[in-house]
Protein backbone atom coordinates (compact mmCIF):
# COMPACT_ATOMS: atom_id res chain seq x y z
CA UNK A 1 0.00 0.00 0.00
CA UNK A 2 2.88 2.37 -0.62
CA UNK A 3 1.75 5.47 -2.45
CA UNK A 4 4.69 7.85 -2.85
CA UNK A 5 4.43 9.36 -6.31
CA UNK A 6 5.88 11.97 -8.59
CA UNK A 7 3.20 14.35 -7.34
CA UNK A 8 3.54 17.17 -4.87
CA UNK A 9 3.73 16.38 -1.15
CA UNK A 10 6.17 13.55 -1.75
CA UNK A 11 7.92 14.56 1.45
CA UNK A 12 5.00 13.32 3.55
CA UNK A 13 4.99 10.03 5.37
CA UNK A 14 1.53 8.56 5.64
CA UNK A 15 -0.25 5.71 7.35
CA UNK A 16 0.09 2.01 6.53
CA UNK A 17 2.79 0.72 4.26
CA UNK A 18 3.81 4.14 2.96
CA UNK A 19 5.80 4.47 6.17
CA UNK A 20 8.33 2.12 4.60
CA UNK A 21 9.21 4.69 1.97
CA UNK A 22 10.08 8.31 2.60
CA UNK A 23 11.56 11.12 0.54
CA UNK A 24 13.08 14.38 1.75
CA UNK A 25 12.82 13.26 5.36
CA UNK A 26 15.76 13.07 7.79
CA UNK A 27 16.29 9.29 8.13
CA UNK A 28 17.48 9.70 11.72
CA UNK A 29 13.94 10.79 12.67
CA UNK A 30 12.39 7.63 11.29
CA UNK A 31 12.70 4.67 13.63
CA UNK A 32 10.82 1.94 11.80
CA UNK A 33 12.42 -0.58 9.45
CA UNK A 34 12.76 0.85 5.95
CA UNK A 35 12.17 -1.38 2.95
CA UNK A 36 11.27 -4.35 5.10
CA UNK A 37 8.09 -5.83 3.65
CA UNK A 38 8.24 -8.86 5.94
CA UNK A 39 8.16 -6.65 9.06
CA UNK A 40 4.93 -5.03 7.93
CA UNK A 41 3.37 -8.27 6.81
CA UNK A 42 4.15 -9.97 10.10
CA UNK A 43 2.62 -7.13 12.09
CA UNK A 44 -0.80 -7.50 10.50
CA UNK A 45 -0.76 -11.21 9.72
CA UNK A 46 0.22 -12.68 13.06
CA UNK A 47 -2.35 -14.85 14.79
CA UNK A 48 -3.53 -12.28 17.36
CA UNK A 49 -3.40 -9.21 15.07
CA UNK A 50 -6.55 -7.08 15.24
CA UNK A 51 -6.40 -6.75 11.44
CA UNK A 52 -6.42 -10.45 10.65
CA UNK A 53 -10.20 -10.88 10.40
CA UNK A 54 -10.51 -7.64 8.40
CA UNK A 55 -8.00 -8.81 5.79
CA UNK A 56 -9.81 -12.14 5.52
CA UNK A 57 -13.15 -10.38 5.06
CA UNK A 58 -11.63 -8.09 2.43
CA UNK A 59 -10.42 -11.10 0.46
CA UNK A 60 -13.83 -12.77 0.81
CA UNK A 61 -15.77 -9.80 -0.51
CA UNK A 62 -13.39 -9.32 -3.44
CA UNK A 63 -13.46 -12.97 -4.48
CA UNK A 64 -17.22 -13.30 -4.08
CA UNK A 65 -17.86 -10.09 -6.02
CA UNK A 66 -15.57 -11.17 -8.85
CA UNK A 67 -17.34 -14.53 -9.03
CA UNK A 68 -20.92 -13.23 -8.89
CA UNK A 69 -20.29 -10.26 -11.18
CA UNK A 70 -18.20 -12.05 -13.81
CA UNK A 71 -15.05 -9.92 -13.57
CA UNK A 72 -12.16 -11.13 -15.74
CA UNK A 73 -9.34 -9.47 -13.75
CA UNK A 74 -8.76 -8.13 -10.24
CA UNK A 75 -6.39 -5.17 -9.92
CA UNK A 76 -5.12 -3.93 -6.56
CA UNK A 77 -3.74 -0.39 -6.57
CA UNK A 78 -1.10 0.02 -3.87
CA UNK A 79 -0.78 -3.70 -3.27
CA UNK A 80 2.09 -3.33 -0.77
CA UNK A 81 3.22 -6.72 0.46
CA UNK A 82 0.41 -8.54 -1.30
CA UNK A 83 -1.50 -9.40 1.86
CA UNK A 84 -4.81 -9.16 -0.01
CA UNK A 85 -4.31 -9.89 -3.69
CA UNK A 86 -1.55 -12.42 -3.08
CA UNK A 87 -3.87 -14.61 -1.01
CA UNK A 88 -7.06 -14.47 -3.11
CA UNK A 89 -8.45 -17.94 -3.80
CA UNK A 90 -9.78 -17.39 -7.31
CA UNK A 91 -9.24 -18.42 -10.93
CA UNK A 92 -9.57 -14.80 -12.03
CA UNK A 93 -6.32 -13.11 -13.10
CA UNK A 94 -4.89 -10.96 -10.32
CA UNK A 95 -2.62 -7.94 -10.82
CA UNK A 96 -0.91 -5.96 -8.08
CA UNK A 97 0.37 -2.42 -8.65
CA UNK A 98 2.68 -0.46 -6.35
CA UNK A 99 5.22 2.32 -6.69
CA UNK A 100 7.59 0.81 -4.13
CA UNK A 101 10.08 -1.35 -6.01
CA UNK A 102 10.98 -3.32 -2.89
CA UNK A 103 7.38 -4.32 -2.34
CA UNK A 104 6.87 -5.25 -6.00
CA UNK A 105 9.99 -7.44 -5.91
CA UNK A 106 8.88 -9.00 -2.64
CA UNK A 107 5.43 -9.82 -4.01
CA UNK A 108 6.85 -11.17 -7.27
CA UNK A 109 9.11 -13.58 -5.39
CA UNK A 110 6.52 -14.60 -2.82
CA UNK A 111 3.46 -14.96 -5.05
CA UNK A 112 5.00 -15.82 -8.42
CA UNK A 113 2.43 -18.23 -9.80
CA UNK A 114 -0.22 -18.39 -12.53
CA UNK A 115 -2.52 -15.38 -12.42
CA UNK A 116 -0.42 -13.41 -9.90
CA UNK A 117 1.50 -10.56 -11.51
CA UNK A 118 2.97 -7.47 -9.87
CA UNK A 119 4.03 -4.25 -11.54
CA UNK A 120 5.79 -1.03 -10.63
CA UNK A 121 3.42 1.81 -11.52
CA UNK A 122 2.32 5.25 -10.38
CA UNK A 123 -1.23 5.44 -9.02
CA UNK A 124 -1.68 8.74 -10.88
CA UNK A 125 -0.80 7.10 -14.20
CA UNK A 126 -2.82 3.90 -14.05
CA UNK A 127 -4.59 4.45 -17.36
CA UNK A 128 -1.38 5.21 -19.22
CA UNK A 129 0.28 2.12 -17.72
CA UNK A 130 -2.77 -0.07 -18.47
CA UNK A 131 -2.81 0.99 -22.12
CA UNK A 132 0.97 0.59 -22.47
CA UNK A 133 0.69 -3.00 -21.22
CA UNK A 134 -2.10 -3.71 -23.68
CA UNK A 135 -4.40 -4.89 -20.89
CA UNK A 136 -7.31 -2.93 -22.34
CA UNK A 137 -7.35 -5.44 -25.20
CA UNK A 138 -7.20 -8.46 -22.88
CA UNK A 139 -9.66 -7.53 -20.11
CA UNK A 140 -13.19 -6.18 -20.50
CA UNK A 141 -14.54 -6.17 -16.95
CA UNK A 142 -11.91 -5.25 -14.35
CA UNK A 143 -12.51 -5.16 -10.60
CA UNK A 144 -10.19 -2.36 -9.44
CA UNK A 145 -9.42 -2.18 -5.72
CA UNK A 146 -7.54 0.11 -3.36
CA UNK A 147 -7.96 -1.42 0.07
CA UNK A 148 -6.74 -1.23 3.67
CA UNK A 149 -6.90 2.56 4.00
CA UNK A 150 -4.48 2.99 1.10
CA UNK A 151 -6.38 5.86 -0.52
CA UNK A 152 -6.36 7.69 2.80
CA UNK A 153 -2.57 7.54 3.11
CA UNK A 154 -2.02 9.40 -0.13
CA UNK A 155 -1.44 13.16 -0.17
CA UNK A 156 -4.91 14.66 0.03
CA UNK A 157 -4.63 16.59 -3.21
CA UNK A 158 -4.08 13.44 -5.30
CA UNK A 159 -6.78 11.14 -3.89
CA UNK A 160 -9.53 12.28 -6.23
CA UNK A 161 -7.26 11.89 -9.24
CA UNK A 162 -6.44 8.32 -8.23
CA UNK A 163 -10.15 7.51 -7.89
CA UNK A 164 -10.71 8.88 -11.38
CA UNK A 165 -7.86 6.74 -12.70
CA UNK A 166 -9.45 3.70 -11.07
CA UNK A 167 -12.80 4.48 -12.70
CA UNK A 168 -11.17 4.94 -16.10
CA UNK A 169 -9.32 1.65 -15.77
CA UNK A 170 -12.52 -0.15 -14.67
CA UNK A 171 -14.33 1.10 -17.75
CA UNK A 172 -18.09 1.10 -18.31
CA UNK A 173 -18.52 -2.55 -17.26
CA UNK A 174 -16.06 -2.69 -14.36
CA UNK A 175 -16.34 -2.03 -10.64
CA UNK A 176 -14.18 -0.26 -8.06
CA UNK A 177 -13.61 -0.86 -4.36
CA UNK A 178 -11.86 1.30 -1.77
CA UNK A 179 -11.75 0.51 1.93
CA UNK A 180 -11.06 2.70 4.94
CA UNK A 181 -10.35 1.92 8.56
CA UNK A 182 -13.58 2.23 10.53
CA UNK A 183 -13.42 5.16 12.97
CA UNK A 184 -15.70 3.33 15.41
CA UNK A 185 -12.71 1.12 16.24
CA UNK A 186 -10.02 3.79 16.40
CA UNK A 187 -9.39 3.52 20.14
CA UNK A 188 -9.24 -0.27 19.84
CA UNK A 189 -6.55 0.06 17.15
CA UNK A 190 -4.51 2.62 19.11
CA UNK A 191 -4.36 0.45 22.20
CA UNK A 192 -4.13 -2.97 20.59
CA UNK A 193 -2.09 -2.38 17.45
CA UNK A 194 -0.24 0.93 17.19
CA UNK A 195 1.09 0.89 20.73
CA UNK A 196 2.29 -2.68 20.26
CA UNK A 197 4.17 -2.02 17.00
CA UNK A 198 6.77 0.53 17.98
CA UNK A 199 9.25 -0.83 15.43
CA UNK A 200 6.91 0.17 12.60
CA UNK A 201 5.20 3.35 13.76
CA UNK A 202 7.43 4.59 16.57
CA UNK A 203 6.65 5.15 20.21
CA UNK A 204 4.12 7.80 21.21
CA UNK A 205 2.20 9.18 24.16
CA UNK A 206 -1.54 8.58 24.22
CA UNK A 207 -2.51 12.00 25.55
CA UNK A 208 -0.01 13.90 23.42
CA UNK A 209 -0.07 12.30 19.99
CA UNK A 210 -3.64 11.00 19.66
CA UNK A 211 -6.51 13.26 18.59
CA UNK A 212 -9.47 11.21 19.82
CA UNK A 213 -12.12 13.56 18.43
CA UNK A 214 -10.73 13.54 14.89
CA UNK A 215 -9.48 9.95 15.23
CA UNK A 216 -5.98 10.81 14.12
CA UNK A 217 -2.63 9.48 15.37
CA UNK A 218 0.62 11.25 14.49
CA UNK A 219 3.73 9.86 16.19
CA UNK A 220 7.03 11.72 16.77
CA UNK A 221 8.50 9.77 13.86
CA UNK A 222 5.91 11.27 11.47
CA UNK A 223 3.91 8.05 11.24
CA UNK A 224 0.23 8.99 10.89
CA UNK A 225 -3.12 7.29 10.54
CA UNK A 226 -6.65 8.64 10.23
CA UNK A 227 -9.85 6.66 10.77
CA UNK A 228 -13.39 7.51 9.57
CA UNK A 229 -16.90 6.35 10.41
CA UNK A 230 -19.06 4.98 7.53
CA UNK A 231 -20.99 8.27 7.05
CA UNK A 232 -17.68 10.17 6.98
CA UNK A 233 -16.34 7.75 4.37
CA UNK A 234 -19.44 8.35 2.27
CA UNK A 235 -18.80 12.09 2.50
CA UNK A 236 -15.12 11.69 1.60
CA UNK A 237 -15.98 9.83 -1.59
CA UNK A 238 -18.47 12.51 -2.57
CA UNK A 239 -15.62 15.01 -2.40
CA UNK A 240 -13.94 12.86 -5.06
CA UNK A 241 -17.08 12.99 -7.26
CA UNK A 242 -18.23 9.50 -6.23
CA UNK A 243 -21.74 9.35 -4.81
CA UNK A 244 -22.73 6.06 -3.16
CA UNK A 245 -25.98 6.66 -1.21
CA UNK A 246 -26.85 3.03 -0.38
CA UNK A 247 -25.46 1.83 2.96
CA UNK A 248 -25.74 -1.74 4.27
CA UNK A 249 -25.18 -1.98 8.01
CA UNK A 250 -25.74 -5.69 8.39
CA UNK A 251 -26.21 -8.80 6.30
CA UNK A 252 -24.46 -9.66 3.05
CA UNK A 253 -23.06 -6.96 0.76
CA UNK A 254 -24.94 -5.98 -2.40
CA UNK A 255 -22.68 -7.98 -4.69
CA UNK A 256 -21.70 -6.03 -7.80
CA UNK A 257 -23.80 -2.97 -6.92
CA UNK A 258 -22.60 0.45 -5.72
CA UNK A 259 -23.00 0.58 -1.94
CA UNK A 260 -21.21 1.03 1.39
CA UNK A 261 -20.88 -1.80 3.91
CA UNK A 262 -18.64 -2.40 6.89
CA UNK A 263 -17.24 -5.45 8.60
CA UNK A 264 -14.44 -5.81 11.12
CA UNK A 265 -12.18 -2.76 11.05
CA UNK A 266 -12.96 -1.85 7.43
CA UNK A 267 -15.54 0.27 5.62
CA UNK A 268 -16.07 -1.03 2.06
CA UNK A 269 -17.14 1.38 -0.69
CA UNK A 270 -18.16 -0.22 -3.98
CA UNK A 271 -18.79 2.06 -6.97
CA UNK A 272 -18.75 2.22 -10.77
CA UNK A 273 -19.05 4.83 -13.49
CA UNK A 274 -22.76 5.27 -12.73
CA UNK A 275 -21.69 6.64 -9.33
CA UNK A 276 -19.85 9.65 -10.73
CA UNK A 277 -20.22 12.57 -13.09
CA UNK A 278 -16.50 12.22 -13.95
CA UNK A 279 -16.38 16.02 -13.67
CA UNK A 280 -13.58 16.09 -11.10
CA UNK A 281 -11.18 14.02 -13.17
CA UNK A 282 -12.02 16.01 -16.26
CA UNK A 283 -11.64 19.46 -14.74
CA UNK A 284 -8.43 18.49 -12.89
CA UNK A 285 -6.68 17.35 -16.07
CA UNK A 286 -3.84 19.52 -17.36
CA UNK A 287 -5.48 20.10 -20.73
CA UNK A 288 -8.80 21.08 -19.15
CA UNK A 289 -7.05 23.59 -16.91
CA UNK A 290 -5.31 25.17 -19.91
CA UNK A 291 -8.57 25.20 -21.84
CA UNK A 292 -10.69 26.82 -19.15
CA UNK A 293 -8.12 29.30 -17.91
CA UNK A 294 -7.05 30.51 -21.35
CA UNK A 295 -9.92 29.81 -23.73
CA UNK A 296 -13.08 29.91 -21.62
CA UNK A 297 -11.79 32.61 -19.28
CA UNK A 298 -9.66 32.72 -16.13
CA UNK A 299 -12.45 33.95 -13.86
CA UNK A 300 -15.50 32.35 -15.44
CA UNK A 301 -16.71 28.88 -16.39
CA UNK A 302 -20.24 29.72 -17.44
CA UNK A 303 -22.28 30.74 -20.48
CA UNK A 304 -22.53 34.41 -21.47
CA UNK A 305 -25.40 36.77 -22.30
CA UNK A 306 -24.59 37.66 -25.90
CA UNK A 307 -28.09 39.11 -26.28
CA UNK A 308 -26.99 41.94 -23.96
CA UNK A 309 -23.95 42.98 -26.02
CA UNK A 310 -24.18 46.30 -27.81
CA UNK A 311 -23.79 46.54 -31.58
CA UNK A 312 -20.30 47.95 -31.04
CA UNK A 313 -19.34 45.10 -28.69
CA UNK A 314 -20.54 42.54 -31.21
CA UNK A 315 -17.85 43.78 -33.59
CA UNK A 316 -15.03 43.05 -31.16
CA UNK A 317 -12.78 39.96 -31.47
CA UNK A 318 -14.59 36.79 -30.44
CA UNK A 319 -12.53 36.21 -27.29
CA UNK A 320 -13.45 39.70 -26.08
CA UNK A 321 -17.13 39.06 -26.82
CA UNK A 322 -16.98 35.89 -24.70
CA UNK A 323 -15.53 37.77 -21.73
CA UNK A 324 -18.05 40.62 -22.04
CA UNK A 325 -21.01 38.23 -22.39
CA UNK A 326 -19.94 36.31 -19.29
CA UNK A 327 -19.58 39.57 -17.38
CA UNK A 328 -23.10 40.61 -18.42
CA UNK A 329 -24.47 37.31 -17.11
CA UNK A 330 -22.82 37.78 -13.72
CA UNK A 331 -24.09 41.36 -13.49
CA UNK A 332 -27.60 40.14 -14.26
CA UNK A 333 -27.35 37.57 -11.46
CA UNK A 334 -26.17 40.26 -9.04
CA UNK A 335 -29.10 42.45 -10.07
CA UNK A 336 -31.42 39.54 -9.37
CA UNK A 337 -29.81 39.07 -5.95
CA UNK A 338 -30.33 42.77 -5.22
CA UNK A 339 -33.98 42.56 -6.19
CA UNK A 340 -34.54 39.71 -3.72
CA UNK A 341 -32.17 40.56 -0.87
CA UNK A 342 -31.17 44.22 -1.14
CA UNK A 343 -27.62 45.56 -0.90
CA UNK A 344 -26.59 44.41 2.58
CA UNK A 345 -23.61 42.05 3.03
CA UNK A 346 -24.75 38.44 3.45
CA UNK A 347 -23.42 34.89 3.76
CA UNK A 348 -23.20 33.40 0.27
CA UNK A 349 -22.47 29.85 -0.87
CA UNK A 350 -21.52 29.24 -4.52
CA UNK A 351 -22.10 25.65 -5.71
CA UNK A 352 -19.55 24.73 -8.36
CA UNK A 353 -17.54 27.90 -7.84
CA UNK A 354 -14.72 27.04 -10.26
CA UNK A 355 -12.08 29.79 -10.24
CA UNK A 356 -14.24 31.89 -7.89
CA UNK A 357 -14.93 34.81 -10.24
CA UNK A 358 -18.60 35.21 -9.31
CA UNK A 359 -17.89 35.38 -5.58
CA UNK A 360 -15.14 37.95 -6.18
CA UNK A 361 -17.53 40.08 -8.23
CA UNK A 362 -20.12 39.87 -5.45
CA UNK A 363 -17.39 40.77 -2.93
CA UNK A 364 -16.35 43.82 -4.95
CA UNK A 365 -19.99 44.92 -5.13
CA UNK A 366 -20.24 44.79 -1.34
CA UNK A 367 -22.60 41.81 -1.08
CA UNK A 368 -20.30 39.40 0.73
CA UNK A 369 -20.28 39.24 4.52
CA UNK A 370 -18.66 35.85 4.10
CA UNK A 371 -18.50 33.68 1.00
CA UNK A 372 -17.98 29.95 0.51
CA UNK A 373 -16.98 28.44 -2.82
CA UNK A 374 -17.79 24.73 -3.20
CA UNK A 375 -16.04 22.81 -5.97
CA UNK A 376 -14.72 19.27 -6.42
CA UNK A 377 -11.81 20.27 -8.66
CA UNK A 378 -8.60 20.48 -6.63
CA UNK A 379 -6.84 22.55 -9.28
CA UNK A 380 -9.71 24.99 -9.66
CA UNK A 381 -9.91 25.43 -5.89
CA UNK A 382 -6.18 26.03 -5.74
CA UNK A 383 -6.40 28.64 -8.51
CA UNK A 384 -9.42 30.29 -6.86
CA UNK A 385 -7.50 30.69 -3.60
CA UNK A 386 -4.58 32.30 -5.44
CA UNK A 387 -6.89 34.71 -7.27
CA UNK A 388 -8.72 35.52 -4.03
CA UNK A 389 -5.45 36.33 -2.30
CA UNK A 390 -4.41 38.51 -5.22
CA UNK A 391 -7.74 40.37 -5.05
CA UNK A 392 -7.46 40.76 -1.26
CA UNK A 393 -10.66 38.85 -0.47
CA UNK A 394 -9.16 35.61 0.83
CA UNK A 395 -10.13 36.49 4.41
CA UNK A 396 -13.76 36.90 3.39
CA UNK A 397 -14.09 33.95 1.00
CA UNK A 398 -13.36 30.31 1.85
CA UNK A 399 -12.86 27.79 -0.93
CA UNK A 400 -13.92 24.23 -0.05
CA UNK A 401 -12.84 21.30 -2.19
CA UNK A 402 -15.90 19.12 -1.81
CA UNK A 403 -19.09 17.99 -3.49
CA UNK A 404 -22.18 20.16 -3.37
CA UNK A 405 -24.07 16.93 -2.67
CA UNK A 406 -22.52 16.92 0.81
CA UNK A 407 -21.50 20.38 2.04
CA UNK A 408 -19.52 20.71 5.26
CA UNK A 409 -21.51 23.65 6.58
CA UNK A 410 -23.94 23.77 9.50
CA UNK A 411 -27.71 23.90 9.09
CA UNK A 412 -29.16 27.35 8.34
CA UNK A 413 -25.70 28.95 8.08
CA UNK A 414 -26.20 30.79 4.74
CA UNK A 415 -28.42 33.62 3.51
CA UNK A 416 -28.01 32.93 -0.20
CA UNK A 417 -27.05 29.94 -2.35
CA UNK A 418 -25.92 30.67 -5.90
CA UNK A 419 -24.56 28.67 -8.81
CA UNK A 420 -23.73 29.23 -12.46
CA UNK A 421 -24.06 26.38 -14.94
CA UNK A 422 -22.56 23.76 -12.61
CA UNK A 423 -25.51 21.68 -11.48
CA UNK A 424 -26.12 20.05 -14.88
CA UNK A 425 -23.14 17.74 -14.31
CA UNK A 426 -24.86 15.64 -11.63
CA UNK A 427 -28.13 14.92 -13.47
CA UNK A 428 -31.76 15.38 -12.33
CA UNK A 429 -31.77 12.89 -9.44
CA UNK A 430 -28.69 14.38 -7.81
CA UNK A 431 -29.91 17.87 -8.63
CA UNK A 432 -32.85 17.19 -6.32
CA UNK A 433 -30.40 16.12 -3.63
CA UNK A 434 -28.39 19.29 -4.25
CA UNK A 435 -31.53 21.32 -3.67
CA UNK A 436 -31.95 19.40 -0.41
CA UNK A 437 -28.44 20.44 0.68
CA UNK A 438 -29.22 24.03 -0.29
CA UNK A 439 -32.39 23.90 1.80
CA UNK A 440 -30.44 22.51 4.73
CA UNK A 441 -27.79 25.23 4.81
CA UNK A 442 -30.14 28.14 4.03
CA UNK A 443 -31.68 30.11 6.89
CA UNK A 444 -35.45 30.67 6.89
CA UNK A 445 -36.20 33.37 4.34
CA UNK A 446 -32.97 32.69 2.44
CA UNK A 447 -32.85 32.48 -1.34
CA UNK A 448 -31.40 30.16 -3.94
CA UNK A 449 -30.60 31.91 -7.22
CA UNK A 450 -28.77 30.12 -10.00
CA UNK A 451 -28.43 29.51 -13.71
CA UNK A 452 -28.22 26.09 -15.27
CA UNK A 453 -28.22 24.33 -18.62
CA UNK A 454 -31.28 22.07 -18.89
CA UNK A 455 -33.19 20.21 -21.54
CA UNK A 456 -36.51 21.41 -22.94
CA UNK A 457 -39.54 20.02 -21.14
CA UNK A 458 -41.30 18.36 -24.09
CA UNK A 459 -39.70 19.51 -27.32
CA UNK A 460 -36.28 17.90 -26.96
CA UNK A 461 -35.20 15.60 -29.80
CA UNK A 462 -33.61 12.69 -27.95
CA UNK A 463 -31.65 11.62 -31.01
CA UNK A 464 -29.92 15.00 -30.96
CA UNK A 465 -29.72 14.97 -27.17
CA UNK A 466 -27.89 11.63 -26.96
CA UNK A 467 -24.49 13.06 -27.96
CA UNK A 468 -24.97 15.74 -25.30
CA UNK A 469 -25.83 13.09 -22.69
CA UNK A 470 -22.73 11.14 -23.69
CA UNK A 471 -20.58 14.24 -23.54
CA UNK A 472 -21.47 14.98 -19.90
CA UNK A 473 -21.77 11.34 -18.78
CA UNK A 474 -25.55 11.41 -18.17
CA UNK A 475 -28.60 9.52 -19.36
CA UNK A 476 -30.81 12.60 -19.09
CA UNK A 477 -30.66 16.23 -17.98
CA UNK A 478 -32.68 18.30 -15.57
CA UNK A 479 -35.56 20.56 -16.48
CA UNK A 480 -37.17 23.68 -15.04
CA UNK A 481 -40.07 21.61 -13.75
CA UNK A 482 -37.68 19.17 -12.08
CA UNK A 483 -36.10 22.03 -10.14
CA UNK A 484 -39.50 23.55 -9.33
CA UNK A 485 -40.87 20.29 -7.93
CA UNK A 486 -37.73 19.66 -5.87
CA UNK A 487 -37.74 23.16 -4.38
CA UNK A 488 -41.45 23.22 -3.62
CA UNK A 489 -41.18 19.85 -1.86
CA UNK A 490 -38.45 21.38 0.31
CA UNK A 491 -40.53 24.36 1.45
CA UNK A 492 -39.52 26.93 -1.15
CA UNK A 493 -41.98 29.42 -2.60
CA UNK A 494 -41.71 32.50 -4.84
CA UNK A 495 -40.34 30.24 -7.59
CA UNK A 496 -39.41 31.96 -10.84
CA UNK A 497 -37.55 31.03 -14.00
CA UNK A 498 -36.34 33.27 -16.81
CA UNK A 499 -34.78 31.69 -19.90
CA UNK A 500 -32.26 33.01 -22.42
CA UNK A 501 -31.69 29.74 -24.28
CA UNK A 502 -30.66 31.33 -27.58
CA UNK A 503 -27.29 32.14 -26.00
CA UNK A 504 -26.25 28.49 -25.74
CA UNK A 505 -25.38 27.81 -29.41
CA UNK A 506 -23.84 31.28 -29.67
CA UNK A 507 -21.62 30.69 -26.64
CA UNK A 508 -20.38 27.24 -27.63
CA UNK A 509 -19.79 28.40 -31.18
CA UNK A 510 -17.77 31.35 -29.90
CA UNK A 511 -15.68 29.17 -27.61
CA UNK A 512 -15.03 26.87 -30.57
CA UNK A 513 -13.74 29.83 -32.60
CA UNK A 514 -11.40 30.90 -29.79
CA UNK A 515 -10.12 27.34 -29.29
CA UNK A 516 -9.44 26.94 -33.01
CA UNK A 517 -7.60 30.26 -33.12
CA UNK A 518 -5.62 30.10 -29.89
CA UNK A 519 -5.56 26.50 -28.64
CA UNK A 520 -2.11 25.54 -29.92
CA UNK A 521 -0.53 28.70 -28.50
CA UNK A 522 -1.52 27.53 -25.02
CA UNK A 523 0.03 24.08 -25.51
CA UNK A 524 -3.29 22.25 -25.40
CA UNK A 525 -2.77 18.73 -26.73
CA UNK A 526 -4.01 17.76 -30.19
CA UNK A 527 -6.09 14.96 -28.66
CA UNK A 528 -7.88 17.32 -26.27
CA UNK A 529 -8.30 19.94 -29.01
CA UNK A 530 -9.95 17.43 -31.31
CA UNK A 531 -12.29 16.07 -28.63
CA UNK A 532 -13.19 19.53 -27.30
CA UNK A 533 -13.83 20.86 -30.80
CA UNK A 534 -16.16 17.98 -31.56
CA UNK A 535 -18.02 18.55 -28.30
CA UNK A 536 -18.36 22.30 -28.82
CA UNK A 537 -19.64 21.80 -32.37
CA UNK A 538 -22.16 19.27 -31.06
CA UNK A 539 -23.50 21.76 -28.47
CA UNK A 540 -23.64 24.52 -31.09
CA UNK A 541 -25.55 22.34 -33.57
CA UNK A 542 -27.86 20.36 -31.29
CA UNK A 543 -28.78 22.93 -28.63
CA UNK A 544 -31.44 24.91 -30.55
CA UNK A 545 -34.88 23.59 -29.63
CA UNK A 546 -33.43 21.01 -27.24
CA UNK A 547 -31.57 22.96 -24.56
CA UNK A 548 -32.95 25.63 -22.24
CA UNK A 549 -30.80 27.96 -20.14
CA UNK A 550 -31.49 30.76 -17.73
CA UNK A 551 -32.12 31.82 -14.12
CA UNK A 552 -34.07 30.02 -11.43
CA UNK A 553 -34.87 31.61 -8.08
CA UNK A 554 -36.84 30.52 -5.03
CA UNK A 555 -37.16 31.48 -1.36
CA UNK A 556 -37.10 29.13 1.62
CA UNK A 557 -40.27 30.08 3.48
CA UNK A 558 -41.54 26.83 5.00
CA UNK A 559 -40.03 24.46 7.52
CA UNK A 560 -39.81 21.01 5.97
CA UNK A 561 -38.24 18.02 7.71
CA UNK A 562 -35.11 17.11 5.72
Amino acid sequence: MTIITRSENENLIHEDKSKDVATEVDPERVVWEFMNPAAWQNSIGEKDSIFRHTYEETRRQIVETAKRNGHDVIVEVGCGTGDVIGHLVTDVDCIGVDINKEFVNYCTERYAREGRNFYLADALELTQWWLAKGFHNKYQKPLVTCVNNTLNIMPENMRGAVVDEMLTLAGPDGLCLVTYWNGNFFSHAVLNYYQKNEALCGSFEIHKHVDWERRVLVTPTNYSTEWHTPPEVQQLLRAYDVDVPRMVSDGEPLWGQPHVNWEGLAVFVWFDQSSTSRAKGYYDSDDAQKFYQNIWGEDNLHVGRYDLLTAEEQQKPVHEQVALAQERHEIELINLVKSKMGDKPIRIVDLGSGFGGLLRRLWRSGHVWHGYGIDISAKMCQKARLLNAKAGCDQDIDIKEESFLDISMPDESADLVISMDALLHVGPDRQRRTMKEAARILRPGGWIIFSDIMEEETLADHTKMQPIYDRINLTKMGTVSNYRKALEDLGFTEFSSTLFSENIPKHYGSILEVLTEKGKSYDISDTYMAKASKGLEMWKTNAPGNISWGFIAAQKTKKVEI
